[in-house]
């Protein structure tokens, strides 16, 4: 028993001393830099000249944009802006809604389109063009809520929708391009209820149908036919006036999309998804043709000045829209913004399981910062990197975040021709400065977010 009892005091002590001997390094994080250890660098002494953007969102009346005004003759010479974005950054969210209401302040481009599902898209539109607070908060609570993923988000759809209720001159309409990736969710509360409308249909049919969806087989697309014609000849309608047979073939069509990319080559298909709706009069393609649209996702996706070889520029809409699209091409800007490190802030004390769910990157990323402040190695209102390697230029564009606090900063062509050249660069910044140096000149402005408090997943409800 006594032996029993020494190895146990014997485990826990082991136990403490592991747990006391877990370092940052563990979960894949490192310390920001503190503003001493930036001014250690190998750019000390060149003087640089950054532009920069205040962090915070727009005002009530859309009105803070006074650094953004180098956007005006933006807007008034171009077709389509892109704004790429390092996902999961409070402070780019923020940019982004800036950008966006400056750009409908200086001209007009009433379709924004984001890198969500398609299918979310007349649900979103629905409620922004709400005027009444009451219904909208209602209709948000009862049919919006399980679709919208962070805090940041339903900020940015309640902007859209004040946009609307003060300039009815200028609406803005919501677009979504991407795959249907949370597809049992899209069949059980949109597919389900749209056929179980039918006349004459029995739910048991419909049921063996929609479960071979939720199983990803092809004898789903086939075997779905049979329901459309009957819903098209029934002029069946769901629940809101948008739940339409045109709407429901639409989601199916993004199914299949979605089924041949898990299936049979990921990117290839998805983009090729992405393109169809930008083009194809039945999703976004017309409203494109005749008006003006922003295009807000990831960076890959909105690089316009990179002109990829063997007719690959669908790889990319920016590239696409940029160089092969003739409705759109020569007519493109495109802003990167790039987020660099994150705080935990309120995700600290936010259990992951009563949230709405949320993408693997991010999850990962919460997990990796959590069990690091569970392990006393991480405050959780100061920032950290998660990602990617340090080196000097970090530094530099950090250095420059402290003297223009909370601002993004864009270093223009003769102070990154400084940086470049500068004699004390050793040959591994330098290979860091040409793959920065590639990742800049596919853009036409690209703009550092030394660091954010992470975006907060929403709370089911």
């Amino acid at each position: 028993m006594r032996e029993k009892f020494l190895l146990l005091i014997l485990i826990l002590i082991t136990q403490v001393i592991s747990a006391q001997e877990k370092k940052l390094s563990d979960f894949k994080i490192s310390e920001f830099y503190s503003k001493t250890e930036t001014e250690n660098n190998s750019f000390q002494d060149i003087d640089l000249n950054p532009e920069t953007i205040l962090l915070d969102g727009i005002n009530e009346d859309f009105t803070n944009i006074n650094d953004l005004k180098w956007l005006q003759p933006v807007s008034k010479k171009n077709k389509i802006v892109l704004i790429g974005e390092t996902h999961y950054s409070k402070y780019i969210n923020n940019l982004l809604n800036k950008i966006i209401f400056s750009l409908n302040t200086f001209d007009y481009f009433p379709l924004v389109i984001f890198e969500q599902p398609y299918s979310l898209t007349p649900f979103v539109n629905y409620y922004i063009h709400i005027n009444d607070n009451q219904k909208a908060k209602d209709y948000f609570k009862n049919e919006l809520s399980k679709y919208v993923y962070t805090v940041e988000d339903s900020i940015t759809y309640e902007n859209f929708r004040k946009w609307n209720k003060i300039n009815p001159n200028k609406p803005i309409q919501i677009g979504f391009n991407d795959l249907e990736f949370a597809y049992e969710e899209m069949i059980e509360e949109i597919l389900r209820p749209y056929f179980y409308s039918l006349k004459i249909v029995d739910k048991s049919t419909i049921n063996k149908i929609l479960e071979l969806g939720k199983l990803q087989s092809n004898q789903f697309f086939i075997e779905i036919k049979q329901l459309l014609k009957l819903a098209k000849e029934q002029n069946l309608t769901g629940k809101y006036p948008f739940i339409n047979i045109d709407y429901i073939t639409n989601v199916i069509d993004n199914f299949s999309d979605t089924n041949n990319a898990f299936r049979y080559g990921f990117e290839y298909y998805r983009q090729k998804s992405i393109i169809k709706k930008l083009t194809n009069n039945s999703y976004f393609g017309e409203f494109i043709t005749k008006k003006k649209a922003i295009l807000y996702g990831g960076g890959e996706h909105m690089k316009s000045k990179f002109n990829y070889p063997d007719n690959a520029n669908f790889l990319s809409e920016g590239s696409f829209l940029n160089y092969d699209y003739n409705i759109t091409k020569n007519k493109v800007y495109s802003i990167m913004l790039k987020g660099m490190a994150f705080s935990l802030n309120e995700m600290a004390n936010i259990n992951l399981k009563d949230c709405i769910s949320q993408g693997s990157q991010y999850v990962s990323i919460i997990k990796r910062m959590k069990n690091a402040y569970d392990n006393d190695l991480l405050d959780k209102e100061k920032p950290y990197f998660v990602f990617g390697f340090r080196n000097d230029l970090e530094k530099l564009i950090v250095n420059y975040s402290y003297k223009f606090n909370k601002k993004a900063l864009y270093f223009n062509n003769n102070d990154w021709e400084k940086i470049m050249n500068n004699p004390k660069n050793d040959d591994m910044l330098k290979e860091n400065l040409e793959i920065e140096n590639e990742e800049i000149n596919v853009y036409d402005k690209l703009f550092y977010i030394s660091y954010s408090p992470i975006v907060q997943a929403r709370k089911k409800q």
